[in-house]
């Protein structure tokens, strides 16, 4: 018995020394990390401190990076873009968002990086959103890792601007479908054609019917609003030159799917509107509608937009809210 006893208090004075090594050492990890991390104290420093190598304080600070007593964390300031809940609230809209472009990325892909994290805090499972192409929305896959079970619904046409063809304009909603793996409700018509008449006839098309109707029921939708200018509006080159003059001289200021919206906010009503196939303001209204607005240098379009009640929240470069809040004043 006695030398089974023995043993056994061998057995436990071993296990507490290896207990008490393992301690020093996460302690000797945790002082050499502090000193190295929080202080900037360099290696060899450390080696001279503590005693060692700078082979082994190389060692056991990877060794504290491994084991998690060493955490680094990197903080993107561009990721959430920087919000401006004063200015949304000037605006009477739920949010603005100025997004700032990383080392290499392009303002518009900046933009649509922000509206697809937007998209995704309000897009329920299950839900059914609208699509609208436009030169900065087709950036919105890259910055979509994933989607939740959810409808696209097309809320415009394709359109065709320099550099950028239908075939572009068709297939954001396809894939943005693709990625949901919900039902894909595209409209293959054009944003606007020729005449009332032909407008008319297209809507009646079973396809295009049920498309449109889709946007009754939209819980979120991205679009993008265009300043009322050449270059600034993919409608703005679908129009003659005499019905641009008239849009201007009737105070036109922003177009959003083919609306064109005044200074007030206002929809301007003409024969424009009966040649445009697209989603209806009053569809848009009942939706939460997140606006891309890229038009730098217009800062009346933010307003008009912000004023029509179509928007709820707003994504723009840095140099277009700061000509927003020069124009408030």
């Amino acid at each position: 018995m006695g030398s089974e006893q023995a043993g056994v208090g061998m057995q436990a004075g071993a296990g507490m020394q290896a207990g008490a090594g393992a301690a020093d050492a996460i302690a000797l990890k945790v002082a050499l990390a502090s000193e190295h991390h929080l202080e900037g104290v360099p290696k060899i420093e450390l080696a001279r401190r503590h005693g060692l190598s700078r082979f082994q304080v190389a060692r056991l600070l990877d060794e504290a990076r491994a084991e998690g007593i060493v955490r680094i964390e990197v903080v993107d300031p561009t990721a959430a873009g920087r919000d401006l809940s004063p200015l949304a609230e000037r605006l009477g809209i739920s949010s603005v968002t100025v997004a700032v472009a990383r080392p290499g990325e392009a303002p518009r892909a900046a933009i649509a990086r922000q509206v697809a994290g937007l998209l995704l805090r309000h897009l329920r499972e299950g839900g059914r959103v609208g699509v609208a192409w436009s030169r900065t929305l087709m950036h919105l896959p890259a910055a979509l890792d994933a989607l939740p079970v959810a409808d696209i619904v097309q809320l415009v046409g394709p359109v065709s601007t320099a550099g950028h063809s239908t075939a572009q304009s068709s297939a954001l909603v396809h894939e943005l479908g693709a990625r949901s793996g919900g039902q894909v409700w595209a409209l293959p018509t054009p944003l606007i054609v020729d005449s009332p008449q032909v407008a008319a006839s297209l809507r009646s098309m079973e396809e295009v019917r049920t498309a449109l109707d889709a946007a009754d029921g939209l819980d979120v939708a991205t679009v993008s609003v265009g300043a009322w200018a050449d270059g600034a509006s993919t409608l703005w080159s679908r129009l003659r030159p005499a019905e641009q003059q008239r849009a201007l001289d009737a105070g036109v200021v922003a177009e959003i799917c083919g609306i064109l919206l005044g200074e007030s906010g206002a929809v301007w009503h003409s024969a424009v509107e009966d040649r445009v196939i697209g989603v209806r303001p009053d569809q848009l209204r009942r939706a939460r509608v997140i606006a891309a607005i890229p038009a730098v240098g217009h800062p009346e379009a933010v307003l008009a937009a912000a004023r029509s009640g179509l928007v709820d929240d707003i994504v723009l470069a840095p140099e277009l809210a700061e000509q927003v809040e020069a124009l408030l004043g």
